[in-house]
């Protein structure tokens, strides 16, 4: 049977498996590596995540994989769209990057939905908004109506449930949590390699309204992952006893006791907030390192997303061959993120040196891929920049869980998620407005490239700080 630790409001618990039939309390050294800052209501199967690691391992493959599918089904539909709804194609573009900012600006409420309601619940209401948003969507009328449904339900769907499973994955695993979250985040590169062709074929069968429909029915596996987290019990955070009100002293007059009583209310919320949102991390120096680590590594990986086709044809490459690059870094990217994992988890090399090397790598390979006119230069530098991408979209989640513990997981989560959409939104023009004051990508290319090396100093300044 699983009996969990009651401990006094903020003490650090764990649960542990009681073979013997007397229920006895046990309590947990303060130092244990799976302390959080709530009380663990569920145990750990096994000695490194069990059934309840790799079921959350799966829910977050599952969400990576529909994500995928319905983002970039939309792409995919963005010509018949604009025709069938009479509209400019920004506007249908700008549908899809709306519904990415408002994922990063949800972010940070993810901790504070997983710990009221547990993971697996949260991951299950997230799946249905997002089914919701793609077979709703086969009834607008007008894009408007579309950006309504794809912004208010499946872009916060999908803040909340990428930081949910992320920490799910990142509570249950220590020795295998590189391994793991590379399985994870394969979600992304199979939906890629599966979404394109299938959208494709659903259009030319059933029309864009059809494609719709089979999308919000593809896409409601996400809750059929969350339920069986539910079923496998995985260790949620209990909140119940964490703030205890304070009472007021009779023998007070009424102004004094109305400015006490304020001034409680204020504390208490401030509390709330601040445990809630775990605050405290922005003023934590060593959040910010490896948030520029992360927040860099994703801001240039998403200007070579965007921008690269197009270079390649400045450079002189046709369509076809720019497409070819992109699909032979596609599969390195997922190479990388498998490979990953075992790397770092069977000690072959540390995740700092492993970062460190990807990092040189490809930003090396941003500043030269704009200089490169011939095939196998080129289509070196786009597997190098993926395969790169690749390791480094993992390990910086381990990063994260090293610099700051398993605790601060959901925070650190949701307030990078938000700093990532803040950068784009404000800087994620740059390269193009580059390209267009200089007729060329070769500057645009040599910003991007800056922007990657940038992580390399906080890396150095983390490693040879602790």
């Amino acid at each position: 049977m699983y009996i969990s630790c009651p401990c006094p409001p903020g003490t650090p618990s764990k649960t542990f498996e009681q073979e013997s039939q007397p229920p006895r309390t046990l309590f947990l050294h303060q130092n244990s590596p799976w302390t959080m800052s709530g009380v663990v209501s569920n145990s750990l199967e096994g000695p490194d995540g069990g059934r309840p690691g790799w079921v959350a391992v799966l829910a977050l493959w599952t969400r990576n994989l529909m994500v995928t599918g319905i983002t970039k089904g939309l792409g995919i539909m963005l010509p018949i769209l604009q025709i069938q709804l009479t509209s400019q194609m920004w506007i249908i573009g700008w549908i899809a990057s709306l519904t990415t900012a408002t994922s990063g600006f949800v972010a940070p409420f993810g901790g504070l939905v997983s710990r009221r309601f547990g993971a697996g619940y949260v991951m299950m209401t997230c799946g249905v908004m997002m089914s919701a948003a793609a077979i709703a969507g086969s009834f607008v009328e007008n894009s408007l109506q579309l950006a309504l449904l794809y912004t208010l339900l499946a872009g916060t769907a999908i803040g909340i449930s990428n930081v949910v499973a992320k920490e799910a994955v990142g509570r249950c695993f220590t020795k295998n949590y590189a391994t793991g979250n590379g399985i994870a985040r394969t979600g992304s590169s199979v939906g890629l390699i599966v979404f394109a062709p299938l959208v494709q074929l659903f259009l030319d069968t059933y029309g864009w309204r059809g494609t719709m429909l089979l999308v919000g029915a593809i896409t409601m596996h996400s809750v059929a992952s969350g339920a069986v987290m539910v079923a496998t019990r995985q260790p949620e955070l209990d909140q119940s006893n964490a703030y205890q009100t304070l009472p007021q002293t009779e023998h007070t007059n009424s102004s004094s006791a109305h400015e006490s009583t304020l001034r409680s209310h204020c504390g208490s919320l401030w509390k709330f907030v601040s445990k809630n949102f775990e605050v405290r991390l922005l003023l934590n120096s060593r959040y910010w390192l490896v948030a520029v680590i992360s927040c860099c590594n994703i801001y240039a990986y998403l200007m070579w997303i965007v921008y690269f086709v197009s270079q390649a044809q400045s450079n002189g490459f046709t369509l076809e061959e720019a497409g070819s690059f992109v699909t032979i870094a596609g599969v390195a990217n997922l190479f990388g993120t498998i490979s990953q994992g075992p790397i770092t988890d069977r000690g072959v090399m540390s995740s700092w040196t492993l970062v460190a090397v990807c990092l040189v790598m490809s930003s090396v390979s941003y500043l030269a891929s704009s200089l490169l006119t011939s095939y196998w230069p080129m289509m070196t530098s786009a597997v190098l920049i993926l395969f790169s991408d690749g390791v480094l979209s993992c390990q910086t989640d381990v990063l994260v869980k090293q610099v700051l513990g398993v605790e601060l997981l959901a925070g650190a989560f949701g307030w990078i998620g938000l700093k990532v959409t803040l950068l784009l939104v404000a800087l994620g023009f740059l390269p193009g407005l580059v390209y267009d004051l200089t007729g060329s990508y070769t500057a645009a290319f040599l910003l991007i490239g800056s922007v990657q090396a940038v992580p390399l100093v906080p890396l150095l300044i983390l490693r040879y700080s602790q």
